[in-house]
């Protein structure tokens, strides 16, 4: 277990992401018992497919919805006595908590070994931030004592203070681990696990809770055309995803042969305003805001049984390469057998993916946990976006058979 840098004895290692807190009932809880609203994309799947990965740590494994919140070791060990664990009187300081997710987003757990798990690229800092000890994203909480990458070229931040911490590579199966154990699904577990809203009908509360109706979302969009995948990183700040939705909104009007989006957000830190303000900018920019509205959709995946309905609904995604977790948006998406495009700011070095480029230098302000931050990023022009939807439609077409072949073997199925 060298991957986890000596570590592997640890009595406990407690997992941790940022997310929103109403469906977690227990400061601690076994991995097995864990719910997480999304766990196709994004820190949810890391935590899930190293939890998948890290066979040697069974039974050893645990939770935390708010590490920050534990009261260090004695929480931790009543914590696990009261799950009826053997090992409770074994939590001490050598027990270990790993933080998945953004970077800006890193917390600890007091009086144990604390490390950041990375998915994020090395990627250049905001042009403009405020003076929050971590808006910069370079910078974890000085507990912090090391570093687990999932390749080479992950972004390597340092504790308040200085210095370089230790990083080990982790293996390449933690990277879809869960997705290479996932059993066949039925037709009707795999709709279930899938939700599906019109960016029209957004409930904040349902939405964070978990209480999507799909039924009349999903009969309307069976009745219309295509659609594309648009994978959202909400713990990004620097995203051009709301941008690129405003432009493709003042093509549809001269252009209504354009395929439906289909967001999906990741990274969902249980800021639901993030969604609200997304709406109120898409009203803003379109002449006819309700319809506008009524043709994106919001798609998450809340079991992995979902994903033959998410091949039902596109085989083609469009990824923002701006997006530090880019790359693990491509992978885990082409191992779900959904073609991904790279809209691509520089000369990726993702082999094999089909790109088009970001060839329009803009600005994206956001304001979050950190304060105001500004970020340089590169968005499709107006000229390349053609380019992106003849390469989006030509796959679309390819997918189309084999897509009908295997509605016409369910529909045999079901009447049988």
């Amino acid at each position: 277990m060298d991957w986890l840098g000596g570590w592997g004895e640890a009595p406990a290692v407690v997992l941790s992401c940022p997310g929103p807190l109403r469906r977690q009932e227990a400061a601690l809880l076994p991995v097995g018992d864990l719910v997480l609203p999304q766990v196709l994309l994004g820190c949810e799947s890391q935590l899930l497919a190293f939890a998948a990965a890290a066979t040697d740590l069974a039974g050893r494994l645990y939770f935390a919805p708010m590490p920050e919140m534990l009261p260090g070791i004695d929480g931790l060990r009543a914590c696990v006595r009261a799950l009826a664990a053997h090992n409770a009187a074994r939590i001490g300081p050598r027990a270990v908590h790993l933080r998945f997710g953004s970077i800006r987003s890193a917390r600890v757990l007091k009086g144990i070994r604390n490390a950041a798990v990375i998915a994020e690229a090395e990627s250049p800092p905001p042009l403009t931030a405020s003076h929050h000890p971590f808006a910069s994203g370079r910078t974890l909480p000085a507990a912090m004592r090391r570093l687990l990458l999932y390749r080479d070229d992950a972004a390597r931040p340092r504790p308040i203070g200085g210095g370089v911490l230790p990083a080990t590579i982790l293996p390449p199966g933690f990277v879809d681990a869960d997705l290479a154990r996932r059993a066949p699904a039925s037709a009707a577990e795999a709709e279930q696990a899938l939700d599906l809203a019109c960016l029209q009908d957004f409930r904040s509360a349902a939405w964070a809770a978990g209480r999507v109706g799909p039924r009349a979302a999903r009969a309307r969009f069976a009745a219309a055309g295509g659609a594309v995948l648009l994978p959202w990183n909400m713990d990004h700040p620097g995203s051009i995803v709301p941008a690129l939705l405003e432009r493709l909104l003042r093509l549809r009007q001269a252009s209504p042969a354009m395929p439906r989006i289909v967001l999906m957000p990741f990274n969902y830190i249980g800021q639901t305003g993030i969604i609200r303000r997304l709406a109120a900018r898409l009203r803003h920019a379109a002449d006819h805001p309700e319809a506008a509205l009524a043709d994106i959709y919001l798609a998450r995946v809340t079991s992995l049984d979902a994903i033959p309905a998410l091949q039902g609904v596109s085989r083609v995604a469009w990824v923002d390469g701006n997006d530090p977790e880019h790359w693990w948006s491509l992978a885990r998406l082409a191992a779900c057998g959904i073609e991904p495009i790279l809209i691509d700011p520089a000369e990726s070095r993702e082999p094999g993916i089909a790109r088009v480029a970001a060839d329009e230098a803009v600005w994206v302000e956001g304001e979050t946990r950190c304060g105001a931050l500004t970020f340089a990023a590169r968005l499709p022009s107006p000229r390349a976006l053609p380019g992106l939807l003849a390469m989006t439609a030509e796959r679309q077409g390819a997918a189309r058979p084999a897509q009908a072949r295997r509605r016409s073997g369910r529909r045999m199925a079901l009447a049988q």
